[in-house]
């Protein structure tokens, strides 16, 4: 299964009214989009679904945040669902619930990335455990992709590779949008 579409980025290419109106045309606000290392003066960028792991910890961020959610961006263009659609409950919040399901997906965070952050200790003990979730329900990305949306084993595992890199934990060890667009998934005919 592959994800054919057109993305605009500026406000130089607009995306026509006709162009809107055909289903395989996505419209995403970019508002919070890092052009040429710019700060906005907000600490919480980013919608809910697509917000990065060190914008949830207080970590500074920078174009690595705007990897992070293009690649929940393009999960959900490939596959209808937000990759992290958390939600509070009685006894945590939407960003505990976000924190666990990024966990479940992506494995333990390393402590020395955990406690290099300045709202560590809002969701984490001293060893790296969660203060308010201690049930988690691991998953691997192939697995949803075809267990959940019907996807071959083959195409699962070729766009879990593209993706993966673009969700590393570490902002600096991510994958860059030149490696990205390098992928031999988005290579591939």
């Amino acid at each position: 299964m592959k994800l054919r579409t057109r993305i605009h980025l500026c406000p130089q290419c607009p995306v026509t009214a006709q162009e809107a109106c055909v289903p395989s045309v996505a419209v995403t606000d970019l508002r919070s989009l890092f052009l040429f290392q710019y700060k906005p003066f907000s600490k919480e960028i980013q919608t809910q679904p697509y917000r990065a792991l060190e914008v949830l910890l207080g970590l500074d961020y920078g174009t690595p945040a705007d990897i992070w959610s293009t690649a929940c961006l393009a999960f959900e263009m490939a596959t209808g669902e937000c990759l992290f659609d958390p939600q509070p409950g009685k006894y945590f919040s939407r960003d505990d619930d976000h924190v666990a399901r990024i966990i479940e997906l992506l494995g333990r965070i390393p402590p020395q990335i955990v406690f290099s952050w300045n709202k560590s200790t809002k969701f984490f003990s001293r060893p790296g455990a969660l203060l308010r979730l201690s049930r988690l329900f691991p998953r691997s990305l192939p697995g949803i992709l075809a267990d959940r949306h019907g996807w071959t084993p083959q195409d699962a595992a070729a766009f879990a590779a593209f993706l993966l890199p673009a969700l590393h934990y570490a902002p600096e060890r991510r994958a860059s949008a030149a490696q990205s667009l390098r992928h031999a998934w988005i290579a591939a005919p």
